[in-house]
């Protein structure tokens, strides 16, 4: 089982990140017992669900979404959380109908297969591409505020998920690039694909800098608290992992826990193929990170010719960091594909104030914007 007190503290920033009011949070989190079963009263998936099934009665179904994504995390593993991600899936598919320009793309691929929310596709005139990947355990539809502006940005925007997560049918290793890159294929008869850059959340982050070292048309990735190399070495070594992510990493990878650090341990980005990177790499990393060693952010600092990184408590539970941080990885997309500049400058000045009521910031090349 999920430990609840771990489901509580991981999902902090996951249900910030989705737009959930702290108030809301909050309530539900000291509504679930620890002892309850996922579906009964009192179980994390019912509280959840039963928020979700409230918004959809009042015809709230952004709400709806949101909530519904919170009963599946961090990832399916029985009929419960699967009844919540197919609701999920069907919320934000009535939400978009009402929103102009959002598509559903369904890719076969590998024998299975994936899908996209995409916004600003045109064959007829062809955006620069901003294309998104979450982590292990992000929906992509905790996008829709992004694709529900993508007008106002002069690109393509195209969400996507994790292998193995949500509706991604696919398992995530080593070769998981190859799926990003029939991604841009498919995507280079409706977007220029030739000024892309990848948002990568986490282990997302992880996967795009994998996909900038073999893949030209990516000119930048954005990314934050994305293990790099020194992760997977601690994992080797044999340094415990929360139970919450050793169960997810096992499930999207589809390896056994006991397994994961020798299924790991090969996952690390080199300093000679950091050296080598071409693109520019945008990079929000934390300190107090609880999972991804600081000591990796430092290892771009020290290789990666073309970086602008920026320390930001990204598992500092509080929605003004959650908020931070999407103006900050907006921002830096918008200046990666050259769209947008007053979109930008806003997006990080915005990003700029929410920073300043923090502690501040360490930035390298300069302004953090």
């Amino acid at each position: 089982m999920i430990p609840v007190a771990e489901l509580r503290r991981f999902a902090l920033p996951h249900a910030y990140a989705l737009g959930v009011p702290a108030d809301v949070l909050h309530r539900v989190l000291r509504a679930v017992h620890d002892d309850a079963a996922d579906d009964a009263p009192g179980g994390w998936v019912h509280a959840w669900a039963s928020l979700a099934a409230a918004a959809e009665a009042r015809g709230r179904d952004l709400d709806a979404v949101r909530y519904h994504a919170l009963a599946r995390f961090p990832y399916v593993d029985g009929p419960p959380r699967r009844a919540a991600q197919e609701a999920c899936v069907a919320a934000f598919d009535r939400w978009r109908k009402e929103v102009p320009g959002i598509s559903r793309l369904d890719l076969p691929f590998d024998g299975s297969g994936f899908a996209c929310w995409a916004a600003g596709l045109s064959r007829r005139h062809p955006l620069p591409l901003i294309l998104v990947v979450g982590g292990i355990t992000g929906t992509k539809e905790q996008w829709a505020p992004v694709l529900a502006r993508a007008e106002r940005l002069d690109a393509a925007v195209v969400v996507t998920e994790l292998p193995g997560v949500g509706e991604n049918g696919l398992s995530y290793g080593t070769d998981s690039t190859r799926m990003l890159m029939y991604l841009v294929d498919v995507l280079g008869r409706a977007a220029d694909v030739t000024r892309t850059c990848v948002v990568g959340l986490s282990f997302g982050g992880h996967l795009a800098l994998r996909q900038a070292l073999e893949d030209d048309r990516v000119r930048g990735l954005a990314t934050v608290g994305a293990p790099v190399r020194d992760f997977f070495a601690r994992i080797a070594r044999g340094t415990p992992l929360p139970r919450l992510v050793s169960l997810t990493l096992s499930h999207v990878t589809r390896t056994p826990v006991e397994r994961l650090p020798a299924e790991l341990a090969g996952w690390g980005v080199d300093e000679e193929r950091l050296s080598r990177l071409s693109a520019h790499v945008a990079c929000a990393a934390g300190r107090g990170d609880e999972l991804v060693p600081y000591s990796d952010a430092e290892l771009l600092r020290r290789t990666v010719p073309r970086l602008r990184l920026v320390e930001n408590d990204v598992l500092g539970g509080a929605p003004e960091r959650a908020a931070e941080t999407r103006l900050w990885l907006l921002a830096q997309a918008l200046r990666t594909v050259g769209t947008a500049g007053g979109v930008r400058r806003a997006a990080a000045a915005r990003a700029r104030v929410l920073r300043a009521r923090h502690r501040p910031a360490r930035a390298s090349a300069g302004a953090p914007a």
